[in-house]
This record gives structure tokens, C-alpha cells and sequence, in this order.
């Protein structure tokens, strides 16, 4: 059409309300353009997911039979674990291996405590009849027996030995499969585990007002975690002391003799219970949402602690997110 006064020509650029378009590199293909605003696509599949366009420099060559195209979409992937209203997903966090063996390991370790309560109610005191003991002032005090377990003194035994070989066994699968898959990296003291842990104790003392930075475990839960085998180590050890005094009389020796070796044997099992006791204490009170990592093996990261930023019966439901603006804007 040519230009006349009653139809002007058109003007050179585009309207307002249309994005510029930066001219085709190749002068044979205008139909390569390339917005400058970003695009998005309208039918996204996930809230998350988020499209681009090729630029043109990329359609300018083609690989060998494909066909020009002026806007395709690529889509790219959400984050492992991000949740369509920009929360996050349950993540896988605890293998079958490790849950399978955790609760083994609390039913052996509860019989065993029992029905080893049970055999001590047989001589509730450490030293010989006749003679005296430094470190234990309940002597001739038996435990209340809805502590104990196994009825009489020949049933706890047996349930004392057969567990024993129970959960000697189930710690060792448990050492190796964390050895060998790697988990034993999450447990290993680092350098700046006692400073974290010491920050850990003035955030439950209200003396830090943010939770610290943690990984999978907490300081505290580390050396926590790390102390419960090698503390189990020596209940075995100490078992099998008092266990075979004359057959495996050097290592009866080495514990101090029988009195002393038994007297070390309950020791241990009384920081097995404490250490058991305070797990699942803190479970309860910091983190409840971690049980379903036990039967489950998922766990959802919006509602650790960290982000709850959650102490002792202390901000035990997930905060909203306005909620969590807010205290951290203060």
C-alpha cells in the first residue's frame, strides 16, 4: 500500500504495550527474534517450573534436521524437594537399614537393662560379703522390680545372654552399613563440633535467640550419637568380663578384677540409659516430627528445628511464613 495523506505510513516502532524485539542475526531468517522481557510459560506443569526461550544465536544454526521453530519452551526441573507453594517436600533421610536397626536396638537394649536389673536384685551390692565398696552407697538396696525383667533369676539370664548376641549383632550390620554407605560422615567428630555444641546449649538456655546452623544432626545429637557404640563397646566388654572371669581372666584384669569389673559393667549400662532417656526426651520435646523419619525414612525440612527454630516444648508447630518474617526482621 502506498503512503498517501489520508493513510500515512506506519510508524517504525512497535506500540507500547508490545515488548521491543531485538532484530535476527541472520537476515534470511526473520522469523528468529528474541523478546527482551522474560517469558513464562502459561501451562506451566509445576508451580516451580520455570521456561525460556533459545536465543536467536542459538537457532541461527540448527543441528542437521531439525526443523526452525520461533519459540519453544524448555522446561526446567524444580529443586529436589521443593513443593509446588515454595515449601519443601519429605525427603528420603533415614535408609531401611538404619531404621531397622535403631529399633531392634531399642527393644534388645530395653531387655537387657531389665533383666540385667533383675540379676543384680540376686546380689544387690558390689562388694564381697565381709568386706566394703567405695562407689556405691545403696548396698543391700534391691531396684523396684517393675524394673526389672524376666521373673526369677535363671529367666533373666537367659534373656540377658540371648540378647546380648542380639544387639552385638545388630550393631555390627549397623557399624558396617554406615561405613560402607557413606553415613558415618554425618556422625564423625569435626574441629568445631564443641564450639557448635556449646552455642547449641546457650540456644536451649535462651541465651541465643537463633537456632544454629546445623546439617543432619545437631552438635549435641552428634557426639551423642557417636558416644552410643563406643559406650556399647564397653558394656560388651565389660559383659563378657564378669561373664567368663577365669576363661578371660586378662580382661577381667584389665577392668580391675571381678568387683570392678562389674561395678563398671552397670556404670555403662546406666549411660546407655541416660544417653537412651535423653534421645528420646529431646525427640518428644524438640522434634517429634522426626519419628516418621524412623518408620518412614522421609522427613520434611520446613519443620526441623532449625526452622521452627524450635527448643523444649518451644515452638513445636510449624511457624507460618509470615511469622517467620517477622522474627527474622527483628
Amino acid at each position: 500500500m502506498t503512503a498517501s495523506p489520508d493513510h500515512p505510513p506506519p510508524p517504525d516502532e512497535p506500540a507500547p504495550d508490545t515488548p521491543p524485539l531485538e532484530a535476527s542475526p541472520d537476515p534470511t531468517r526473520p522469523d528468529l527474534v528474541e523478546p527482551a522481557a522474560p517469558f513464562t510459560h502459561p501451562t506451566a506443569p509445576h508451580p516451580t517450573a520455570s521456561y525460556s526461550l533459545p536465543s536467536a544465536s542459538a537457532l541461527a544454526d540448527p543441528p542437521l534436521g531439525m526443523q526452525a521453530v520461533s519459540a519453544v519452551p524448555i522446561y526446567h526441573p524444580p529443586a529436589e524437594g521443593a513443593g509446588g507453594d515454595g515449601g519443601a517436600r519429605p525427603r528420603k533421610r533415614h535408609h531401611w537399614v538404619v531404621r531397622l536397626t535403631h529399633w531392634v536396638n531399642a527393644v534388645a537394649l530395653a531387655v537387657m537393662v531389665g533383666s540385667g536389673l533383675r540379676i543384680f536384685n540376686a546380689y544387690p551390692a558390689f562388694a564381697r560379703k565381709g568386706e566394703s565398696f567405695c562407689c556405691y552407697p545403696w548396698a543391700g538396696k534391691p531396684i523396684p522390680r517393675a524394673l526389672t525383667f524376666g521373673g526369677w533369676l535363671g529367666g533373666a539370664r537367659n534373656w540377658h545372654f540371648a540378647m546380648m548376641w542380639v544387639l552385638a549383632v545388630n550393631g555390627l550390620i549397623y557399624l558396617a552399613f554406615i561405613y560402607l554407605h557413606g553415613e558415618w560422615r554425618d556422625l564423625a567428630p569435626r574441629r568445631n563440633d564443641p564450639r557448635d555444641a556449646w552455642q547449641m546449649v546457650r540456644f536451649y538456655l535462651f541465651a541465643r535467640r537463633d537456632h544454629p546452623r546445623q546439617g543432619k544432626h545437631n552438635a549435641l545429637q552428634k557426639g551423642a550419637y557417636f558416644a552410643m557404640p563406643l559406650v556399647g563397646v564397653l558394656a560388651v566388654l565389660t559383659g563378657l568380663a564378669i561373664w567368663k572371669p577365669v576363661q578371660l581372666a586378662p580382661l577381667t584384669a584389665l577392668f580391675g578384677g571381678y568387683v570392678w569389673a562389674r561395678w563398671w559393667h552397670f556404670v555403662v549400662m546406666s549411660l546407655l540409659v541416660i544417653l537412651a532417656l535423653g534421645h528420646v526426651f529431646m525427640v518428644f520435646a524438640v522434634d517429634p516430627y522426626s519419628l516418621r523419619s524412623m518408620l518412614t525414612g522421609r522427613y520434611d525440612p520446613s519443620l526441623s528445628p532449625e526452622e521452627r527454630n524450635g527448643r523444649p516444648f518451644y515452638h513445636l508447630l510449624p511457624r507460618s511464613r509470615g511469622a517467620a518474617a517477622k522474627e527474622a526482621g527483628r
